[in-house]
Order: structure tokens, then C-alpha cells, then sequence
């Protein structure tokens, strides 16, 4: 899904899907990607707990109540998406708006379609390249739009996780200490640690790249 930048709203996208479905009637599973301007993400720091999807929630409810304060939007409002656990790490919390999710779901039975996932863009790009992360330590930089999510990880553990603003004249600034950086800037040609995939050009929607992670 794209961020609130401008136009790109979920009703405009889902109007532009609308009327691909028009134009090409094939009905399937649809997996939605959503981006990274309407997901709050958490760290839960290791606790035997973590286990428990209650307590998860209990935790996650405080930690967004801690790091989000005078928030409009209330803890409530989101659904929590958690990453799979490993003992003696932390957990990764997901919250995409429930009226997002709702929205997502709704609209694939009036297409004949149907839901099969619905993921932030930080799972897609993580389960897609856990090859490489699993065997090294580093940051890893996932961009789209005017934000930037910056992930550090050690041999497929996630040890901090952070979003800041993002914008191209910032890049240099930003890439340091990046072990990792998605999407790459040339498909054809990426730089050093920059992480491609097969079918996309230059002038290509940056979107698409988060997309195409969650197809194989």
C-alpha cells in the first residue's frame, strides 16, 4: 500500500485497482503489502512471556503508550501483527490500522477475490532476503516514499528498530553504518549492499520492488 503522501491514499489505491480488475477479469488471492506510513512498529524486549499473545498485547499496549504520547489514534484503533518468536530475543509488534485491515478484507470478496495475507513491508522484505541476514550482522535500511525504517539485526535476530524521516538529499547521511539498503537505486546496476530483484528497471515504481518481495 502506498503512504499519505499526496494522493497516495488507500481509497485512491484501491480505486486504481478497481479498475485493473475491470480491465483484466482474473480473480485469485490477493496478498496486500501495506507501506510504511500506516504501520506503527514495535520492539518487545525478550521476556519468557513473549510466548503469550496476551501479554503481548499487554506489552505492546504500554510500550505505544510510552513511545507514542498524545497519539490521536488509540491503541485500540490498530491490530497487532507479531513476528515469530526466538528464545532470548525480542519480538517484533506490527500495528496496522483496523479500518485499513477491514478495508483490505472488504474489498477482495467484491472483485471475487480473496484475501491471502496481509503484511508490512518490513515482513515482506525480511522473509525475502533472510537468506542474506541470517548469516551476517548489520543495519538494514528499507525506504519508501519519506520515510525510512532502519532495522538492525545480528544473524537473523532484529536488535533495534527505528523510523525516521528520508529524503534523497539526505541518502549519504542516512546510508551509514547500512549494511543493507532497500530497494536499490538501479535495478540493473546496484551498489554495493543494495538489494535488487530480477524485473524491475530504473524508472519503476519503487513500490513495486516491496511488492514483487512477497512473490516467488
Amino acid at each position: 500500500m502506498p503512504s499519505h503522501d499526496g494522493n497516495h491514499t488507500v481509497s485512491a489505491a484501491l480505486t486504481a485497482l478497481t479498475e485493473w480488475l475491470h480491465a483484466h477479469p482474473l480473480r485469485g488471492g490477493i496478498e496486500w503489502v501495506v507501506g510504511i506510513d500506516y504501520v506503527r512498529y514495535l520492539l518487545l524486549p525478550w521476556d519468557e512471556r513473549l510466548a503469550n499473545r496476551s501479554f503481548c498485547r499487554t506489552l505492546a499496549a504500554a510500550l505505544f503508550a510510552q513511545q507514542c504520547p498524545g497519539e490521536d489514534v488509540p491503541f485500540s484503533a490498530f491490530r497487532l501483527r507479531l513476528a515469530p518468536l526466538r528464545f532470548g530475543q525480542p519480538r517484533v509488534a506490527a500495528l496496522i490500522p483496523v479500518e485499513i485491515v477491514n478495508e483490505l478484507t472488504e474489498f477482495a470478496p467484491r472483485h471475487q477475490c480473496r484475501t491471502r495475507r496481509i503484511t508490512p513491508t518490513l515482513g515482506v522484505v525480511w522473509n525475502r532476503f533472510f537468506s542474506l541476514v541470517k548469516n551476517e550482522a548489520g543495519v538494514l535500511a528499507l525506504v519508501e516514499g519519506q520515510r525510512l525504517i532502519r532495522v538492525g539485526y545480528d544473524h537473523g535476530h532484529v536488535t533495534s528498530l527505528s523510523v525516521q524521516p528520508f529524503s534523497d538529499q539526505r541518502r549519504a547521511y542516512i546510508q551509514q553504518n547500512v549494511t543493507r539498503f532497500f530497494p536499490a537505486r538501479n535495478m540493473a546496476a546496484p551498489a554495493n549492499g543494495e538489494l535488487a530483484l530480477q524485473g524491475l528497471v530504473p524508472g519503476d515504481d519503487v513500490r513495486v520492488a516491496y511488492a514483487l518481495c512477497g512473490v516467488f
